[in-house]
C-alpha cells in the first residue's frame, strides 16, 4: 500500500533506509539458512512493504541459489529493467502472491489466506521459490490468522512468507512465534527528505521540516498529512496551545469540526499525530516538568482509548484541550512558555 506520490511498493526500485534489515535478509539467503517466515514490523509509511517486495524480487531472481551481485550500499538490488522486476511490478509473476486488506471493513479474510496456501503448495513455475507477501497482516481476522498459522507450522519447501505490519501486537502470539521479526524504525531526516523530494518535489525545505516533525520520520504519513491539509491543521493546533490556559471556543470548534467531518479516521489520526508532536516539541523546549509530562501521557492515553473504544472523536478533542487548559492554569503558564 502506498501513499501520496510514493510509487507502489512492488514498483519501487530504490530502498531508502533499512540497510541493516536488508543486509540481514541477504545474508540469510546467501547462507542457505533462510527462515521460511518473516514479520516486517514498524510504523506506517516507512517502507516496510517496499523492503518486502524488494526481497521477494531478489529471491525470485536468484534462480535456485545462483545469486545476483550484492553490494553493501544497495543490498537485495534487482534492476528495474530485469524481467523479474517487471513481472513483479505488473503483478504478473507466476511465483509471487500478494494479499492486502479488502472490503468495506478493510480486513484480510480467511478465503484470501486459504487461496494463498493453495498457491504456495504449487510447484514454482518461473523460479525455485514461491513467495507470499501479506501487506497489512494485522488486518487478518481471527479465522484468517488461524489459516495462516497452519501455513507457518507446515510450510511447503522453498516457500517464503513475508508479513508486513505496523501493529504486530494484533497478530496472534502463535503466529508471531513462528516468524522471525525484523523491526524497522522511522527514517532519519536525510532519508526522509530523499523520499519526499522524489514523491513531492514542490515541497520546500520548511514544509519538509514540519512534515518530518509531525510524521515521526514516516514519508507515507507525511504525504497523507499533506493531502489532509496537515500544515494548516498544525498551525491551528499550535495557536490553541499557545493561547492556553484560555481557550478560543470558536477556533476549537473549527478544529474539532475539521478532524471529525469524515466518518473515516484519517483526519482524526492526523490531528493526533500533530498534537503529540507539538506537545513533545514544547516539552523539549521547556525541560522536564512532571505536570506537563503527565498531561502529555494523558493525551496519549485518551487518543489510544478513542481508537480502541470508538469514542466520540469530537468530544475527545474538547476533553483534550480542557485537560490541557487545567494543567496550564495549575502551572501558571502557557503551553508555549
Amino acid at each position: 500500500m502506498s501513499a501520496g506520490g510514493i510509487p507502489e511498493p512492488r514498483k519501487r526500485e530504490a530502498l531508502v533506509g533499512h540497510l541493516a534489515a536488508a543486509r540481514a535478509l541477504a545474508a540469510g539467503f546467501a547462507a542457505g539458512r533462510l527462515h521460511h517466515a518473516w514479520i516486517l514490523a514498524g510504523p506506517r509509511g516507512i517502507g516496510k512493504a517496499t523492503l518486502a517486495f524488494r526481497f521477494a524480487r531478489y529471491v525470485l531472481a536468484g534462480q535456485g541459489g545462483f545469486l545476483l551481485a550484492e553490494t553493501e550500499t544497495a543490498p537485495l538490488y534487482v534492476a528495474a529493467d530485469d524481467p523479474v522486476f517487471r513481472r513483479v511490478a505488473s503483478g504478473g509473476h507466476a511465483d509471487l502472491r500478494a494479499v492486502e486488506p479488502a472490503g468495506a471493513r478493510g480486513e484480510i479474510r480467511v478465503d484470501a489466506i486459504r487461496d494463498a496456501g493453495r498457491f504456495l503448495r504449487l510447484t514454482p513455475g518461473e523460479s525455485a521459490w514461491r513467495v507470499l507477501v501479506v501487506d497489512g497482516a494485522d488486518s487478518m481476522n481471527t479465522s484468517a490468522q488461524n489459516a495462516a498459522l497452519k501455513l507457518l507450522e507446515e510450510p511447503p519447501p522453498n516457500v517464503l512468507i513475508l508479513l508486513v505490519t505496523h501493529r504486530p501486537s494484533l497478530l496472534l502470539p502463535t503466529v508471531r512465534s513462528r516468524c522471525r521479526i525484523l523491526r524497522l524504525g522511522p527514517l532519519d531526516r536525510s532519508e526522509f527528505d530523499e523520499v519526499l523530494r522524489e514523491a513531492a518535489p514542490d515541497l520546500d525545505a520548511e514544509a519538509c521540516a514540519r512534515l518530518f516533525e509531525v510524521s515521526g520520520g514516516s514519508p507515507g504519513a507525511a504525504l497523507e498529512l499533506e493531502q489532509l491539509g496537515g500544515r494548516g491543521l498544525k498551525e491551528a493546533v499550535d495557536a490553541l496551545l499557545d493561547s492556553l490556559p484560555a481557550i478560543d471556543r470558536q477556533a476549537l470548534d473549527k478544529v474539532a469540526a475539521a478532524v471529525t467531518a469524515s466518518r473515516e479516521a484519517a483526519h482524526f489520526q492526523a490531528f493526533g499525530r500533530i498534537l503529540s508532536a507539538s506537545l513533545a516539541g514544547r516539552l523539549r523546549a521547556a525541560g522536564a516538568d512532571a505536570a506537563w509530562l503527565e498531561a502529555e501521557a494523558g493525551v496519549s492515553r485518551l487518543l489510544e482509548r478513542c481508537a480502541a473504544l470508538s469514542l466520540d472523536r469530537r468530544q475527545v478533542v474538547f476533553e483534550i484541550f480542557g485537560g490541557l487548559a487545567r494543567t496550564t492554569a495549575g502551572r501558571g503558564q502557557g503551553a508555549g512558555a
